[in-house]
This record gives C-alpha cells, sequence and structure tokens, in this order.
C-alpha cells in the first residue's frame, strides 16, 4: 500500500504555517487619545468637517488595535469583523496599512479569499508595496492561480530581494514545475544569505510541497549534515522518504521519526506518522499509543480519531470505534479535507451500525458517504496533490485556522481590558460622527453611526433619542421604533419622542401601538392635525388590526 502523498505534504506544509503567528499588536499609546482630544476640540469650534475626520481617524486606529489584539489572541474571526469595521469607517480613504494588515491576518488564518481581496486593495493604489506583492502571490498560490502568483512574486523580489520573497517565489516556480528555475534561485539565495541549515530545511520543504521528495531528501541531508539537532529536519527527512518510497521507505522514515521525538519528545507530527505507519504493519496496539498521544497534542484535529477508529476496529472494540469515527465526523469542518476523507469515517460508521442492528441510521451514514464520494470523483483532479486515498485514511492537513485555537489566556485578558477601556470612546465618537451627519440632513448615514455607538455603548445617554430620530428622518420606520421605544420607557413624559414613535407605528400600519403610544397626548393633539388625524384612523383600525387583518412589524 502506498502512503497517501497528501498525509505527507500537508504536514510539511503545517510546519511552516504553524511556525508564523501574526506579530503582537502594539499597544495603543497617545496617538488615540489625541486624535479623540483633536476631534472634540474641532467640533467644539464648529469645524465639523475637521471634527469629522478627526473621529474617523480615531476609530480607524482604535478598531484596527482591537482586530489585532484579537488575531493575537487566536481569534481570528473576532479580528476579522475588527478590520471590516474600520474599513467601513472611511472606505473611500482607507490607508494601505490597514489593508495590509488584514491581509497578512487572513493569509495566516488561511483565509485565502480575504488575504487576496486586501492584498489586491494595497496593490492597486502601490504598486510598489512588495510586501502586499508577497501576500497576494502567496494567496494566489493557494488558488491555484500559479501564472498570476509568479507575476505577482517576481515583482516582489524585483521590489526587494530579501529571503522571505525569494523563498515564496522559488515556491511559485516549483508549483508551475519549473525546477530549473527554482534551483538556479535556491543557489542564489544559499550564496547570498549563507550556506545554513535552517536554508537548506526550507529548500527541502518547497520541493516536498511541489512533489519533489528526492530533491527534497537531497536539502534535508544537507541541513541535518549541518546542524544533526536541527528542529524538525528529522521529521521532515522521514516524510520525505514516505513521499518517495511508500512502504518501502518506512524504515528510514521510522528512524528519523524517532530521531526527531529524541530532540522533542512532543512533536504531534512524529507522533502521527509513527501511528500511521504502525497501522499499515498491523502493529494496532503500538499504533493505538502513538495516535492517542498525538490525538492528546492536538484535540481538535479531525485525522487522529478516524485513525483511531479503524484501529479499534482492527481490535474488535466496536464501542471505542464508533465514538473515534463520531469524533472525527464531529471535528471535520472542510469536507474536502485530504480527498475527502471523511467520506470514509461516514462509510466505516455506517458499517459498524449495521453490525450494532441500528439499520436506519446505518443507512443514513452509508448516503453521507456515498454522496461524498461522488463529490471527490468530481472534484478537479488538476488541483488535488498526490496519489487518491487507499483503504486507510491518512493523518493529513492538520494545521488549524486561528479560530480554532485556544485563546492565549494573557492576551485575552489583555485584549478585554483594552476593549472595556476603548469602547465608551468608540460609542461616543460614532454618536459624534451620527450628529454630524445628521446636521448636514445625511440622516441614512446617522443612522448607521448611531447603530454602530450603540453595539459598543447601548446606555450613551442620548444616544437612543438621535438613533430614532435619524432612522425616523431617513423613512427607517422599523429601524426607528426599538430605539424610541426604549428612550421612551426611560423617559415617559418626553412628548416629542412620543410622537416620532406613535407617527413610526402609523407608517408600519401598526394601529394598535399608535393608539396606545399617543393615549397619553391625546389631549392635545388637535394643535397638530396631522397628528390627530392619524390618532382617529388608528383608534378605527385598531380593532381590524387586532384581529390580524394588518400584520404587526
Amino acid at each position: 500500500m502506498r502512503v497517501p502523498v497528501l498525509l505527507v505534504l500537508c504536514m510539511l506544509m503545517a510546519r511552516i504555517c504553524c511556525g508564523q503567528s501574526v506579530e503582537k499588536a502594539s499597544r495603543p499609546g497617545s496617538d488615540l487619545q489625541q486624535l479623540y482630544e483633536a476631534a472634540q476640540r474641532a467640533q467644539s469650534n464648529g469645524d465639523l468637517a475637521h471634527a469629522a475626520q478627526d473621529y474617523q481617524g480615531f476609530l480607524v486606529t482604535a478598531l484596527r488595535h482591537l482586530a489585532e489584539g484579537h488575531v493575537h489572541a487566536g481569534d481570528y474571526p473576532g479580528g476579522a469583523k475588527l478590520f471590516d469595521e474600520a474599513l467601513a469607517v472611511m472606505p473611500e480613504r482607507a490607508a494601505t496599512d490597514l489593508h495590509l494588515a488584514y491581509a497578512q491576518a487572513a493569509l495566516l488564518a488561511r483565509d485565502i479569499p480575504t488575504a487576496k481581496v486586501q492584498a489586491q486593495a494595497v496593490v492597486t493604489v502601490d504598486p510598489k508595496n512588495a510586501e502586499a506583492r508577497l501576500v497576494l502571490g502567496e494567496a494566489l498560490l493557494q488558488m491555484d492561480e500559479n501564472v498570476e502568483a509568479r507575476k505577482q512574486l517576481e515583482a516582489a523580489v524585483a521590489l526587494d530581494s530579501n529571503y522571505k520573497n525569494g523563498l515564496a517565489l522559488a515556491t511559485a516556480y516549483l508549483a508551475l514545475s519549473d525546477t530549473k528555475n527554482a534551483a538556479r534561485l535556491f543557489s542564489e539565495m544559499s550564496a547570498g544569505f549563507g550556506d545554513k541549515a535552517a536554508i537548506h530545511l526550507d529548500f527541502g520543504r518547497a520541493y516536498a510541497e511541489a512533489g519533489d521528495p528526492d530533491l527534497a531528501i537531497t536539502e534535508f541531508k544537507k541541513a541535518i549534515a549541518l546542524d544533526p539537532r536541527l528542529p524538525e529536519a528529522h521529521y521532515c527527512l522521514g516524510a520525505s522518504y514516505l513521499l518517495s518510497q511508500g512502504q518501502v521507505g518506512f524504515p528510514e522514515a521510522v528512524k528519523e521519526f524517532h530521531r526527531e521525538l529524541e530532540l522533542n519528545p512532543n512533536d504531534y507530527f512524529s507522533l502521527a506518522q509513527l501511528g500511521y505507519v504502525a497501522f499499515t504493519e498491523r502493529r494496532f496496539a503500538e499504533a493505538e499509543a502513538s495516535l492517542k498521544r498525538a490525538a492528546a497534542l492536538d484535540p481538535l484535529n479531525p485525522d487522529n480519531p478516524l485513525l483511531l477508529g479503524q484501529v479499534y476496529m482492527q481490535l474488535n472494540r466496536p464501542a471505542e470505534a464508533e465514538a473515534a469515527l463520531r469524533k472525527a465526523i464531529a471535528l471535520t469542518t472542510d469536507l474536502a479535507r485530504n480527498h475527502y476523507q471523511v467520506q470514509r469515517a461516514h462509510y466505516l460508521l455506517g458499517r459498524l451500525l449495521v453490525q450494532t442492528g441500528h439499520a436506519d441510521e446505518a443507512k443514513r451514514e452509508m448516503q453521507i458517504s456515498a454522496s461524498l464520494l461522488k463529490q471527490n470523483m468530481m472534484r478537479d483532479q488538476a488541483k488535488l496533490r498526490g496519489a487518491p486515498m487507499g483503504e486507510t485514511a491518512g493523518i493529513a492537513p492538520f494545521e488549524r485556522p486561528l479560530d480554532q485555537a485556544p485563546m492565549d489566556a494573557k492576551a485575552k485578558r489583555e485584549l478585554e481590558n483594552f476593549t472595556a477601556r476603548t469602547a465608551p470612546a468608540l460609542a461616543d465618537g460614532y454618536n459624534n460622527l451620527g450628529a454630524i451627519a445628521a446636521g448636514s440632513d445625511e440622516f441614512a448615514t446617522a443612522t448607521g453611526y448611531f447603530e454602530k455607538a450603540a453595539k459598543w455603548n447601548p446606555s450613551l445617554e442620548g444616544l437612543d433619542y438621535n438613533w430614532g430620530r435619524a432612522a425616523f428622518s431617513a423613512n427607517l420606520y422599523a429601524q426607528a421604533v426599538p430605539p424610541l421605544s426604549r428612550y421612551l420607557a426611560a423617559h415617559p413624559q418626553e412628548q416629542g419622542a412620543r410622537r416620532v414613535l406613535g407617527v413610526s407605528y402609523f407608517m408600519l400600519k401598526n394601529y394598535a401601538a399608535v393608539v396606545r403610544t399617543l393615549e397619553p397626548i391625546a389631549s392635545s393633539l388637535a394643535a397638530t392635525p396631522q397628528l390627530a388625524n392619524m390618532y382617529a384612523q388608528a383608534q378605527t383600525l385598531a380593532p381590524v388590526a387586532k384581529k390580524g387583518v394588518h400584520a404587526q412589524p
């Protein structure tokens, strides 16, 4: 049986990804305070144009700090929402460094479409930005747009011939099967940056990911000759033996995995591969031990429980097999992972359920398995690296997006404290932008600002009234009702808010609510004939509305 090629490739790729992290967000200094105070001064002086710009600058800066804080704490989805919010504050004038920070975070989290869009936004306005070219090129590589990726990375190298850009360009050459240019570039880099073990490790990874394990073996051996204790080098060499030779390479691969474990006893990758090798050679007890250790190191990875389920089936332990297979299915968030390997989990679970007399559930699992198998067969084979999965599912892509990683406890506390300190000022900034927009009769824009202010501080004094009045003036009656209702509940004597709320209900045909809202001031409505007429109509129509003729908003 051949070892699944993707199994090892993804391990090699994961080692690059796992070694990277988003640079810790810098602590916001006096820049936030200065921007906020400048906005307040301009507003007090009546210079509303400059006040709006300064409030926008303050909001963008604060939101970026928060976004980077979420990313650093392991919460990329939360950071992405804040990056989006920051960009929405002034989309026409958003700074390129904001787009670039978002692109870098997205690339590390493997949100490739977002990384591409944000990096392209920078390149469009700043073609000489080498870092943006690099991110765009790497995103394009992930999307198999290799020709365009090469162009972007060649531009990045031309702008800044640093090591990172050179390595990325070599990877693009290899993705296009241009081994000659890749080897030339590697030779130039080795001469320029020094013949070091770590450099050969990177070269070997690039060859392995491109499906050239024999060239990878040569580079990994060079790395080990220069530094026998270089972290990950022995694992990478062992994995390349599997890529190159399949089962024939098991003995040499196992030696390298054990050498890696001598340097790092908790090396997940080596343990996972040893478990796979032991299972393939039907040494099931040994496979169970290695896979359980690997699973403990990466409990959110679906690959280990899938292979463990197969181990338990061979050991005739059906209850444990079923639990492991269900866990593998539950942890698989990407159905296409490793050639739709979750299909095998559903198939094996179906077989177990047949054996235990659960025919209906078994049928459902088999149907899911058949559907996934069909999807796999229909998938564009040109985009798949490696051989199709055999009878045994392997240990393949196990790097996780940032949202699956446990949040750093210290970073989370710091983020929570900063958020608590910043939220009132963010709400006030949005509220003041809303007031400025409303003063220019831009009521829909003002409504959006007030809504965002409420997100950061819903108890901000006067916010509900401002929000409700702006929405009403923009004819957004459904949006006007909730804030006006809250404001009136807290200020029942406020007749202006009551009148506006009553009209909003009338426009929404909620006549019972019109009567209920305006009844306390019914005696004063005669002074406003139009409002008095609405109230009279609502009194007539309210009973009909209660019978369901008019839908309630």
